[in-house]
């Protein structure tokens, strides 16, 4: 698809998140607008491709309504992040990595969940990247194959330590969303695929994850580098992560 298309119109089940964070290297509260949109997988049409001319890619064309409904809306999302930021209101295609290809002059970040997408837009000219992830608390039965995931037993004592500030369903899938925001903010700079074991937690309050990385990334982020994720609880329970650079 290209730049320019039809200004979209805000669907039922939108909101927008104004959320103050702070980005790495700097003390300055920075406003995320996170365009948020509910969804219920069940009722999606696929027809709803089409209607917004937003492009289906083959592979999700192919794959279940709840995937098709979590494409669909996270792009969605996108083209109303972009159009609140005086952005190129243009489609956000899907790179070999399953990246977003955001017009030019522009940088974001998309998220769902199985009932929510979320995306965030920002110039690229002012930052280098950012993040989101979306979450909901683990059942019993995940949260040990998201710590085998996610953490390493000294990341897991810690998050012991700190079930004053969430309970242990909501602390792992914090730390995995954190990682996960982490991995598509520094994505652009490092330019491949890296996991969870790139970067470690160090400390944790109400609000903030700090992490250290691991291994070398790129020149940005070297070993021992230092990076403040910020999350929030939605109303509902579920997690959302943020960071920008």
């Amino acid at each position: 698809m290209s730049a320019d298309l039809t200004m979209p119109t805000a669907p039922a089940g939108h909101a927008v998140l104004s959320w103050p964070v702070t980005a790495a290297g700097s003390a300055t509260p920075v406003t995320l607008a996170v365009h948020l949109l509910d969804f219920n997988p069940a009722a999606f049409e696929p027809a709803a491709f089409a209607g917004a001319a937003i492009a289906l890619p083959p592979d999700v064309a192919r794959s279940v309504r709840k995937r098709q409904a979590e494409y669909f809306h996270g792009r969605l999302a996108a083209r109303l992040a972009l159009a609140q930021a005086d952005l190129p209101v243009a489609d956000v295609g899907k790179g070999p990595n399953r990246e977003p290809l955001w017009p030019a002059g522009a940088i974001g970040s998309i998220s769902h969940n199985s009932r929510r997408a979320g995306a965030v837009a920002l110039r690229a000219s002012a930052w280098h990247g950012v993040g989101i992830d979306l979450e909901s608390p683990a059942p019993p039965e995940l949260q040990d194959s998201i710590a085998a995931l996610a953490v390493d037993a000294a990341e897991l004592a810690l998050l012991a330590a700190h079930e004053h500030v969430l309970a242990r369903d909501a602390l792992l899938p914090l730390v995995f969303s954190a990682k996960e925001s982490f991995y598509k903010a520094a994505y652009g700079a490092v330019g491949r695929f890296f996991d969870f074991s790139a970067v470690r937690v160090r400390a944790l309050g109400q609000g903030w994850l700090d992490f250290v990385v691991a291994e070398p990334l790129c020149a940005e982020w070297p070993v021992g580098a230092g990076v403040r994720a910020h999350w929030r609880v939605l109303e509902d329970g579920d997690l959302l992560t943020a960071i920008i650079w």
